[in-house]
């Protein structure tokens, strides 16, 4: 019995509440990059959590819904990855490899996320993917400042600019594809 000076550990009733949706995402992710979102009903989700199909809807407001949440996070937390490993004060190759480094890192630690948000995107709504892209052209953004800043201080030759951002995206996502495929990688840190 603990002392009675000590603070008891109860789980505050958000926390309470956000367990079960956070085993309704792991299971959805997990079946999602094994099944793929149109191969995994509500039925065969909630048959995977042990629960009814109806009860669902006490954790998740719709199969779409939970979709794009964990599209949303994964892009998010790219970005978040990406904002971190470039230094302001650092120089364009710097920031450019710790760009790199970052991407390619974060999409082979979460295979099953990158593999989603690649893979199932076309399910969201307009709405959604939408918002999406608007995370995606952020994450852009980041990379093309650092090539035009890298042209303006003579660090990188200029090719066609445009171009440029695209085909190192395009090199990243393939990449981390490739990496994730060679190395028997643990499952995503949900």
């Amino acid at each position: 019995m603990a002392p009675s000076n000590m603070p008891m550990n109860k789980a505050t009733p958000d926390a309470i509440l956000a367990a079960p949706h956070l085993q309704v995402r792991n299971i959805a992710l997990t079946l999602f990059a094994e099944q793929g979102y149109q191969g995994v009903s509500l039925r065969k989700l909630a048959s995977a959590l042990g629960i009814q199909a109806g009860s669902l809807y006490n954790h998740i407001a719709s199969k779409q819904d939970l979709l794009f949440e964990l599209i949303d996070e994964h892009e998010s937390d790219l970005l978040d990855a990406l904002e971190t490993s470039v230094l302001s004060n650092a120089k364009p190759l710097e920031k450019l490899l710790a760009y790199i480094r970052a991407h390619i890192d974060f999409n082979v630690g979460h295979a099953h996320r990158r593999s989603i948000a690649q893979l199932e995107f076309r399910n969201l709504s307009p709405s959604q993917q939408r918002l999406i892209l608007a995370t995606r052209k952020t994450q852009a953004n980041i990379l093309a400042n650092i090539v035009q800043q890298g042209i303006q201080q003579h660090a990188f030759k200029p090719i066609r600019f445009n171009a440029t951002e695209t085909l190192l995206l395009a090199m990243l996502n393939e990449a981390a594809l490739m990496i994730s495929a060679d190395s028997n990688t643990a499952p995503d840190d949900t």
